[in-house]
């Protein structure tokens, strides 16, 4: 190309060296490699941190922890410790000895029996003996006691060890006799308890097995409980669709959702049965005396201890 004078070819030549496109594309260029660098340096510092906390994240945790909440240490960790924080049982320490006891998520647990052998050895003495029995010829392994005071009671329970010792399993239980208290004699229809020492003959319930070893039956509607004593099926369990009419009163045990949602039947006035006894005589749920003499507890403690009992320890009930 020809330039009319020098002047005008070096302002072209000036304009072609610094304002070319090849120019502008070596600028770019440059900060392309700016960025894939600060990239690649944010790419190894995360991976490197992500290294870190999957080497080390336990043991930078439990600094932090015991740095910024010394109250988390757990005691399990210090001499002497039984795993509990600072006194307070932790969450899974808790959750293990439920589990492990057998007891149903969502029931109050059971404060565990003191470890004073000598005060328990003591109540177990004294109740035996009240109810008549020799601890040394006791067959059963495991001993319900219920201590009645008036229409109140006291239901201890006790299950005897490898080494012939009675220990106590559960804190002392409130609950109720009948309203007529306690007596060595019952009649039909009366809503006295019956005194004396009974064999655990099998457990029921409006509600659903809980999980307990003994033979457990579930009330289904038309299940009844004779009342009659002029009745051959007087103080038994029947489905209405299995026995003939013969009864006059009874009890319709499904719609027993208040008293029976657990139930324990006990072999009182049970084989023979003498019509001029009472009937119907049951450990049950109640929050005040009993109208037909059974022995009432809170829901709760009757589910721990159908949890609790063994048919191979051969569960006895006392009642004083």
């Amino acid at each position: 190309m020809e330039y009319k004078n020098d002047k005008t070819a070096n302002r072209r030549r000036y304009k072609s060296r610094y304002h070319s496109p090849h120019n502008y594309k070596t600028k770019r260029s440059k900060s392309e490699n700016r960025a894939a660098i600060l990239v690649g340096i944010a790419t190894f510092v995360v991976l490197t941190s992500l290294v870190l906390v999957f080497t080390f994240g336990d043991s930078i945790y439990k600094f932090l922890d015991d740095t910024f909440h010394p109250s988390s240490i757990i005691n399990g960790d210090k001499p002497g410790a039984e795993g509990s924080t600072l006194g307070i049982a932790t969450e899974t320490a808790t959750e293990e000895a439920t589990a492990s006891k057998g007891f149903i998520p969502g029931l109050i647990l059971p404060t565990e029996a003191p470890t004073n052998n000598a005060a328990q050895s003591a109540d177990f003495e004294r109740l035996a003996k009240a109810a008549g029995l020799d601890p040394a010829k006791i067959a059963s392994s495991q001993m319900i006691f219920v201590e009645s005071n008036g229409t109140n009671a006291t239901v201890y329970t006790f299950e005897k060890d490898e080494t012939g010792k009675w220990n106590r399993q559960f804190d002392p239980i409130a609950g109720f006799t009948g309203e007529g208290g306690v007596s060595d004699n019952t009649a039909p229809g009366d809503n006295v308890t019956p005194k004396g020492t009974y064999n655990v003959e099998y457990a029921m319930g409006t509600n659903p097995d809980p999980g307990t070893p003994i033979e457990y039956k579930e009330i289904a509607y038309g299940m009844k409980w004779i009342t009659d004593p002029a009745s051959v099926n007087y103080n038994r369990l029947i489905d209405d669709d299995a026995a003939s009419n013969d009864f006059e009163t009874f009890q319709d045990l499904y719609e027993y959702t208040v008293s029976y949602p657990y139930c324990v039947v006990f072999d009182y006035n049970r084989d023979p049965v003498d019509t001029s006894k009472g009937c119907a005589k049951f450990l049950h749920v109640s929050e005040a005396p009993t109208p037909r003499g059974g022995i009432g507890i809170a829901e709760s403690d009757l589910q721990n201890i159908l949890l609790w009992m063994n048919p191979e320890k051969s569960p006895q009930i006392s009642i004083i």
